[in-house]
Parts: structure tokens; sequence; C-alpha cells
């Protein structure tokens, strides 16, 4: 088994609408800028990682609320993995607390990003993918939560990712999700 974190990017100005979906080139918001930095402060406290210090590249999406996530975090060295990118979601699903609904109700993914959240754990586990560190997105951090449980489940075993009635598998912003994949 591999850990790996998956950071959900900090609030930018396409979460403070809902949805946030699309919008590859919304900025952080004043508040996500300081969920940001204070990202340093938990890597440093509970992760034992010093960002400053840290020389190995952590991936980011495309979109660059993840990147400006990872920079005020102060990560120095970044690579865009397009695998991590946000979901695609059908325009009739971007009524407001719609997406979330669906996946609290029915630990529903979107198709796209569950099968790159498979492509993504096989990438992990074969070396491939050879980051520790990934900044990404609420439904991403989801679609591999729901990938791995469902393998617990499969063998009979209790997963450690407990479906939160609140959130499901999506984790709150500018939050860091240790994963053993």
């Amino acid at each position: 088994m591999t850990e790996i974190l998956l950071i959900r990017h900090a609030k930018s100005f396409a979460n403070a609408r809902d949805p946030a979906f699309g919008n590859e080139m919304s900025p952080l918001n004043e508040d996500g800028e300081m969920q940001a930095v204070a990202l340093n402060s938990e890597f440093r406290v509970s992760h034992d990682i010093d960002p400053e210090l840290y020389v190995a590249t952590v991936a980011v999406s495309e979109y660059l609320r993840t990147q400006q996530t990872a920079e005020l975090a102060r990560f120095k060295n970044t690579r865009i993995l397009p695998l991590i990118n946000e979901a695609i979601i059908a325009p009739d699903m971007l009524a407001k607390g719609k997406i979330v609904a669906k996946h609290q109700s029915e630990r529903w993914v979107p198709s796209d990003l569950q099968d790159r959240a498979d492509e993504f754990i096989k990438q992990v586990r074969s070396g491939e993918l050879p980051y520790e560190i990934y900044f990404t997105h609420g439904f991403f951090v989801a679609a591999v939560k729901n990938k791995i449980a469902t393998e617990y489940e499969a063998r009979g075993e209790i997963s450690p990712y407990v479906f939160d009635d609140a959130r499901g598998f999506i984790p709150e912003l500018a939050t860091v999700t240790r994963v053993l994949v």
C-alpha cells in the first residue's frame, strides 16, 4: 500500500457560486487565499511536511484554483496532471445542490470522473505516478475514496472511508485527505 495526500483546493470565486464545476480559470477568493496559506501550517503540524523545504514535485490539476492553493501553501515544484481535474458535469445536473444531493443519496460519482479515479489508483499502485501530494477537487477525492471503499466492501472488510450523511465522500475545501492506495 502507498500512502498519498489528496488536497481539495481552497475556496475560489467559482465555489462562492454553486456549483463550481467548470470554471477552469476561476482564482481563489480572499477566503480561499487565507485557507491555502493555512495549509502550510497543517502540512507541518499534522503531516510533518514543510512545504517550503519539500523538494519533490507535487501534482496539481489544470485548474487555476489547485495551482494557487499549492503555491500559497508554499510548495515550489508543481506539475500539472490532467488526470486529477474536476468532474465534467452535464448541464442538467448543474442546478444548485443537485450534484452533491445525488452523491449523498446514491454514492454517485460522474462516470468520467470515476474512470479517471480508477486510472489514477492504478497508476499510483503501479508506480507510474511517483507523487506523494496531489492538489485536486472535492469530487475527485470522493471518486478515489468511493473506489477504495468499494474494494474493501467487495472483500467483506470495513472501509477506512466513512460515507458521511452530510457530505458523502466529498471533503471540505482546503482539506488534506490521507489515502492508502
